[in-house]
């Protein structure tokens, strides 16, 4: 780069001693042997910016490779079809958790660490305010998307709306507990209520599919796992395109 070598000349200009004998004629033989030597200088200035440029995802220069190592360091499953802008919001994302924010459990942080990895998404409590006077009560999918399934659910696996059927017969809905796969949570059951549950929609409403890249799909699953406590399970209205 020009510049560098340019900036490097004036700046040893400004180091050597004002007497005649170190006189600086331009074109003359001391400016080319301090722009000589400034060559080794600008080379080890472009070395520390690239390493800079590849440590943090926060430039122009970070290249997919760069994407691809930190996804290994930071054991994010990586997919080149994914774009590199949300390869670089995953990898700070990683990098800033768990931060200085103490209440890591809440919906809220949750919520703020997913959107910070690239995904636009909210974490809704199963916690609701129903009824009059009003009572806190917890609630199905279904009861949420307003579809009756209980029967047919029952009728399948003979666990009602406490079961497994409610989200294998609502389209779309699947359930996060402890694995990436999905077919494998989807054979965990909510019993005997939904107390340690929350649903994971569209920030605009809690009936509102969010939408995933499907290139992100085990990606997404995988950072909910490790947000969530242990103990939760989700269920997931995503739309994954």
């Amino acid at each position: 780069m020009a510049w560098i070598d340019d900036t490097l000349l004036e700046l040893k200009k400004q180091l050597y001693p004002s007497g005649r004998a170190f006189k600086m004629p331009p074109n003359g033989t001391f400016e080319k042997l301090t722009k000589a030597l400034a060559v080794s200088e600008a080379r080890a200035y472009n070395d520390a910016i690239s390493i800079l440029d590849s440590m943090i995802p926060d430039n122009a220069n970070f290249t997919t490779d760069d994407a691809t190592q930190w996804e290994r360091r930071l054991a994010i499953i990586s997919n080149p079809a994914t774009p590199l802008s949300a390869r670089k919001a995953a990898i700070l994302q990683k990098m800033a958790y768990p931060g200085t924010d103490a209440p890591r459990c809440a919906a809220s942080y949750i919520t703020a660490q997913l959107q910070a990895a690239g995904f636009n998404v909210k974490i809704y409590e199963n916690r609701f305010f129903i009824g009059s006077p009003g009572m806190w009560v917890t609630q199905t999918p279904s009861e949420i998307l307003g579809v009756d399934v209980g029967d047919a659910a029952y009728n399948l696996f003979g666990y009602g709306e406490l079961g497994y059927g409610d989200t294998f017969a609502l389209s779309g809905v699947t359930k996060i507990a402890n694995y990436i796969e999905e077919a494998k949570d989807e054979l965990f059951v909510v019993y005997p209520n939904y107390r340690s549950t929350f649903f994971i929609a569209d920030p605009s409403s809690i009936t509102t599919f969010a939408t995933v890249a499907a290139t992100r799909h085990d990606e997404f699953r995988q950072l909910i796992l490790q947000l969530k406590p242990v103990q939760a399970v989700g269920f997931l209205f995503i739309n994954y395109l």
